[in-house]
C-alpha cells in the first residue's frame, strides 16, 4: 500500500460492515472511509483500505484518516483535476463555493482550512455546506432558513440523477470544524 494514495472518501454505507472500525462518522448518515487510489487511462480508481492492509502497513485507522487527509490537502491545494469556483458574488442573491469536477470533492468537507478559505471567498462568518453527490460539495453563507431551503432545493433538482448520491443533509462549518446543522458541539 502506497501512503502517498491514501485519500479519505465520503460514504454513505460502508464497503464491508465489519469496517466500522475503519471509517469516522460525519454526520447525516456519511462516513469517511479511506481509499488507495490508483491513476488509469480513464481517471482514478479507488479501492477501500481494509484492515488487513492497515494492520500490514503498521497503521492504525487514525494514521490513516491522518495520512489521507493530508493527501487531499495537498490534492485540493495543487491539483487542477479539482474545480474549485464561486458561484454568484457577494451581495448577489444567490451565490456559494462549489467543488467539483472530481469523486474527492465531497470529501473536501473534511478540509481543515474549509471554513478560513471558504469565510475569505464568501465574505461570510456563518457557513454551511451541503454533499448531494460524491463529486460536489456547495459551501454557502447561512443566511437563516429561508436561504438553506433555496439552495437545498435547487440542488436537490440539479442533483437528482447524480451517479454517486450523498446527502442533502446540512453542515455547519465553523473554526472548531464541520458538524451537521443544529448539532451541539461535543
Amino acid at each position: 500500500m502506497n501512503t502517498e494514495h491514501l485519500f479519505p472518501y465520503l460514504v454513505r454505507d460502508l464497503p464491508n460492515p465489519d469496517w466500522a472500525d475503519l471509517a469516522v462518522p460525519v454526520g447525516h448518515g456519511l462516513s469517511a472511509v479511506v481509499f488507495e487510489d490508483h491513476e488509469s487511462a480513464a481517471g482514478p480508481v479507488h479501492t477501500p483500505v481494509s484492515p488487513d492492509q492497515l494492520r500490514a502497513a503498521g497503521l492504525t485507522p487514525a494514521e490513516a484518516h491522518r495520512l489521507a487527509l493530508d493527501n487531499l490537502d495537498r490534492f485540493a491545494e495543487a491539483d487542477g483535476r479539482l474545480s474549485i469556483q464561486m458561484l454568484g458574488a457577494v451581495g448577489d442573491p444567490v451565490h456559494f463555493l462549489l467543488y467539483s469536477d472530481h469523486p474527492r470533492a465531497s470529501a473536501c468537507l473534511r478540509l481543515p482550512d474549509l471554513y478560513d478559505h471558504s469565510r475569505d471567498l464568501l465574505k461570510a462568518d456563518a457557513l454551511c455546506a451541503v454533499v448531494p453527490q460524491r463529486d460536489s460539495l456547495v459551501v454557502f453563507p447561512d443566511r437563516g432558513p429561508a436561504y438553506r431551503d433555496l439552495i437545498v432545493g435547487k440542488l436537490r433538482q440539479i442533483e437528482a440523477d447524480a451517479e454517486h448520491p450523498l446527502s442533502f443533509g446540512l453542515f455547519e462549518v465553523t473554526t472548531a470544524g464541520v458538524r451537521p446543522l443544529g448539532e451541539s458541539p461535543t
